[in-house]
């Protein structure tokens, strides 16, 4: 067992480009990175050009790699700044290993992976199986708002969501994964569910006088027990269903006009949290809601939209160039720059890891001085684990810090330094348990990162193999060890441990890996845990925000305890990380808090379960944004902006009512906003 300097076989300059988590993926990774048992995968690349317009010979090479007859031999002038496409893995690995495409990576700020789907869920290449784009239900007024639901389990047969009439409200489904019948216009995987279709379904699946929804959700081929995967409506509650409630759930006599349109993502995005990019997949989410929006409004109308995507990661470079923050701040701004165009706004959680030490923040005194983060790896871990260790912006090239990796056993790994061409690998047996590699990210973000990669710590062999042979990383202390060679006192090192652990409703496959630094005080002398940081300790609480949610122009919200009034230990906040080149970050933190939790007591708040007249409790600040998802429909409604400022007043606001213990902007930003409980009171818990 060994550690060894490899140099990477591809072009430096794609390198530079492709997102570091893709060489993982496509390497040791590549049997977590895979479906199991699927034999044709299709996986999405989301590509983000530099220049406003495509270079032509980019586009050539990016078309001869999609192989899709369907794109246009020139390159669209009124093309996005990003596109996504799938691609089998060998293509994808030939478009990163081949250097004819070296002049196609030069036009690239980033190459982005997603998580796989069975190449049955993705259209193939010149044959568009798309039907027709469904006629909205008519009646538009400047009463109705669009609400957009991106999330997993969505449950659009439920009488929350339909009008007093018994039809629904929800004009569109699009199921991002599932066999490419119904494939919606312009795009490329999963099926859709029109309104039409929804509402047949309802009048014609009945028991009696009563609607049968698991009926419904069977044959419309969301729980289906005939078909592989996981179906999260044939349980009793999903996240889904519970944020939709929150966000535009009405008895139906009093259901305003508010038409939802929701994106059920791939159970496998949602299954496994523990680094493999979703951003493809939310990307053409949130394209999508906007496209199906303005059919609804129908031509050169406009309608407003709000959208709740309730999801979250812990590793990222929280300064609001992640690839997803990019891409909808640009999708935002492209739609609210529109003359006549109603406005269109993002609604996203602080995140739950304020507690989770999953964040470190080194600052040196001296140079040649050395500091060790000891990552705790869980034993039973059955997914990757991954640290990201991002530097401070740097005026010029040059090596500043160097990264050495003690595993539990005690071997230690040469340095890695920064701008290193070559990486880490930890192999026994000749098979690689961890790798490490140095990746700088150009502009926007323009700073450099350290991304450690590690195997499982367990592995479920299968019955022919008697003897394990999979690789495993082992359990236990890796010590990171940096050492500063020219960074000062007043240039910090952030590290993140990036999210491993299993959403509501899933099986546990990970287990959270964190820093286990023996200062770090978990409990106070009363037995609670203890929420603010020591000045003197690297693992900090503060700075934990989700790394989605540091974007400029989504409004990001964190939890709130509406019997205290105070956030609950897990709500993330601030400081945010301030972007290359600027003196201060653009936010400090979430914009506001709101209901999360009835009490420290009576955890969660009460919402939908998967069927109609269940009412679960869940908590998290991915139940507190969809309150104010709900609130600024009515702002949207009423024809106020209901953008970032409103929330700030409205937060405000209520400040003026509230007891005198207002948290820090960094963790509450502009305050607590107890809006009132959706479900009604008399409801007892």
């Amino acid at each position: 067992m060994a550690w060894k300097r490899v140099q990477p076989k591809i072009d430096p300059n794609s390198q530079s480009v492709i997102d570091p988590y893709s060489h993982w993926a496509l390497g040791p990774g590549l049997q977590d990175f895979r479906l199991p048992s699927v034999e044709e995968q299709s996986v999405p690349v989301l590509l983000r050009r530099k220049t406003e317009a495509w270079d032509e010979k980019a586009w050539a090479l990016w078309r001869n790699a999609a192989e899709d007859p369907d794109m246009p031999e020139r390159p669209p002038r009124d093309a996005e700044p990003f596109d996504v496409r799938f691609l089998s893995l060998t293509k994808t690995r030939r478009l990163i290993e081949d250097r004819k495409f070296h002049r196609f990576f030069e036009t690239l700020e980033r190459f982005t992976l997603g998580p796989p789907l069975p190449s049955s869920s993705v259209v193939p290449h010149g044959y568009k199986k798309a039907r027709p784009l469904q006629s909205p239900s008519p009646g538009v007024t400047q009463d109705t708002v669009i609400i957009g639901i991106i999330d997993d389990g969505i449950p659009f047969a439920h009488e929350r969501f339909r009008k007093a009439d018994g039809t629904t409200r929800v004009e569109y489904v699009w199921v991002q994964h599932g066999t490419a019948d119904n494939v919606p216009v312009d795009f490329d995987n999963g099926f859709e569910i029109p309104k039409v279709d929804i509402d047949n379904l309802l009048a014609t699946c009945r028991q009696g006088d009563f609607i049968d929804e698991d009926e419904i959700y069977r044959r419309a081929g969301v729980a289906d027990f005939t078909l592989d995967g996981r179906r999260s409506l044939a349980w009793r509650a999903s996240h889904g269903a519970h944020v939709m409630d929150l966000a535009c759930g009405w008895d139906p006599a009093k259901a305003p006009d508010w038409r939802i349109i929701c994106v059920q993502l791939p159970t496998a995005i949602t299954a496994d949290s523990s680094g493999a990019s979703l951003a493809p997949y939310a990307v053409k989410a949130l394209e999508y809601i906007r496209d199906r929006a303005w059919a609804i409004a129908g031509p050169g109308q406009s309608l407003p939209v709000v959208v709740n995507f309730s999801y979250g990661l812990l590793a990222g470079p929280h300064d609001g160039t992640h690839a997803i923050e990019l891409d909808f701040d640009d999708i935002l701004r492209e739609h609210n720059a529109i003359p006549g165009n109603k406005p269109m706004r993002v609604v996203i959680p602080s995140g739950n890891s304020h507690l989770a030490r999953a964040h470190a923040t080194v600052q040196f005194q001296a140079a040649g001085s050395h500091a060790t983060l000891p990552l705790r790896m869980l034993p039973d871990d059955l997914t990757p684990s991954f640290v990201e260790i991002w530097l401070p912006p740097a005026a010029v090239a040059g090596n500043r810090v160097e990264l050495t990796i003690a595993t539990p056993q005690g071997d230690v790994s040469p340095p890695l330094e920064e701008n290193d061409s070559h990486f880490l690998r930890y192999e026994v047996g000749g098979k690689a348990l961890c790798e490490a590699r140095y990746h700088f990210f150009p502009a926007p973000t323009g700073r450099g990162m350290f991304l450690i990669s590690l195997q499982p710590t367990m592995r479920l062999e299968s019955e022919k193999s008697p003897v394990p042979n999979d690789p495993v990383a082992p359990a236990g202390l890796w010590n990171l060890t940096l050492k500063n060679l020219g960074l000062s006192s007043h240039e910090p090192i952030e590290a993140w441990v990036q999210r491993d652990d299993a959403p509501v409703g899933y099986p546990r496959r990970g287990r959270q890996a964190y820093f286990d630094v023996p200062s770090y005080e978990v409990y106070g002398h009363d037995g609670r845990p203890l929420e603010e940081d020591d000045p003197g300790y690297p693992v900090k609480r503060a700075g934990s925000i989700n790394a989605i949610a540091t974007g400029r122009d989504t409004i990001v919200i964190g939890g709130l305890m509406r019997k205290e009034l105070r956030p609950p230990a897990y709500s993330a906040g601030g400081p945010v990380t301030a972007p290359a080149g600027a003196t201060s970050p653009h936010r400090s933190g979430p914009d506001a808090l709101t209901v999360s939790d009835d009490s420290l007591v009576q955890s969660g708040v009460l919402a939908a379960g998967t069927r109609s007249g269940s009412v679960i409790a869940m908590n998290g600040t991915s139940v507190a944004a969809p309150l104010i998802t709900r609130w600024i429909a009515r702002e949207l409604a009423d024809g106020r902006p209901g953008n970032r400022e409103a929330v700030w007043k409205l937060a405000g606001g209520k400040e003026l009512n509230l007891p005198p213990s207002k948290p820090s902007p960094e963790r509450g930003g502009a305050g607590r906003a107890p809006l009132p409980p959706v479900r009604p009171g008399k409801i007892e818990r």
